[in-house]
């Protein structure tokens, strides 16, 4: 069963944007070359606050767009590859690929630190994958002592296979709020799109955590430990889950437990070229899946 999504038309709405602002270079002006990312801005209805954007490309197909877009996103990832992101926590998962979260940015002293709440959607497939992030407001979110509320207006992910490798656009508008030197806006503004960057940097020394590519039971959550290489997906209700993993990640391989399912539940570890696929079956009920290293 999935949760209602109560800010499902914003959400979507958001999606339907970033694939807009994504789909072309025009009306974008260039502003610079910088660490291999091509840095873009443009504003809308002469809004104050500039919409800012990334290009930039990973050469050869050793990685998928879906396994890009899990560094880009996974929470324990993104700790390793954004020096501004502070600690999140999913609040509600719609689905396998919609949640509401809360995050928390850090800012430099005296300037408080910026906290959201949001909703995430994913739109994946083979050869091209979506990512779309939005304020909200919500009840089960409020406001953070010592922090400043943020408001995202839309920031998202569009990572897609071209002929000569893949292709990520990171696109992002955030209203930091609150009193906040110009100079600091000015320089996050520089600064996010070269995410983008980031991220290839990662996938080429790290490659990507365990990123699920078949799931027929209910999607809980999931948590990924860098530190550790540890990934814990919890699961529900009835049927089986796949998931690929990277050798860059897990050089010697993985081990894989399984908490739940009355014990019914086994696993099986395939090689797959530069990585494993490993294939969980017979989930019926609560069950905790940890792959780590061997």
């Amino acid at each position: 069963m999935t949760a209602q999504n109560i800010h499902a038309e914003t959400t979507r709405k958001a999606l339907s944007d970033l694939k807009q602002l994504a789909s072309s270079l025009e009306g974008w002006e260039f502003s610079q070359e910088k660490d291999g990312v091509k840095l873009y801005r443009k504003t809308v209805d002469s809004n104050p606050i500039a919409i800012v954007r990334g290009e930039t490309d990973i050469v050869g197909h050793e990685f998928t767009p879906q396994q890009v877009a899990s560094v880009a996103t996974l929470p324990g990832c993104r700790k390793i590859w954004d020096e501004k992101y502070d600690t999140s926590e999913i609040k509600q998962m719609f689905s396998k690929v919609e949640s509401l979260f809360w995050c928390k940015i850090k800012t430099p002293w005296p300037i408080s630190p910026r906290d959201m709440a949001a909703t995430s959607l994913r739109e994946i497939s083979e050869d091209e994958c979506y990512v779309v992030m939005t304020s909200v407001e919500d009840d089960s979110i409020p406001a953070v002592s010592g922090c400043v509320r943020a408001n995202l207006m839309i920031s998202g992910w569009k990572i897609a296979k071209t002929d000569a490798g893949v292709h990520i656009t990171y696109i992002t508008q955030v209203d930091l709020a609150g009193s906040i030197p110009t100079a600091f806006v000015k320089n996050v503004q520089q600064q996010v799109p070269l995410c983008a960057g980031s991220v290839v940097k990662y996938v080429q020394e790290y490659g990507f955590a365990p990123t699920t590519t078949e799931c027929t039971a209910d999607f809980k959550s999931e948590t990924f430990d860098h530190a550790k290489r540890e990934y814990v997906c919890n699961l529900d209700g009835s049927g089986e889950c796949k998931w690929m993993t990277s050798s860059k990640m897990y050089p010697n391989g993985v081990t894989v437990s399984i908490v739940g399912s009355s014990g019914n539940a086994k696993h099986e570890i395939q090689d797959a070229g530069k990585g494993q696929t490993i294939v969980v079956t017979g989930i019926q009920g609560p069950t905790t899946i940890k792959i780590s290293k061997a």
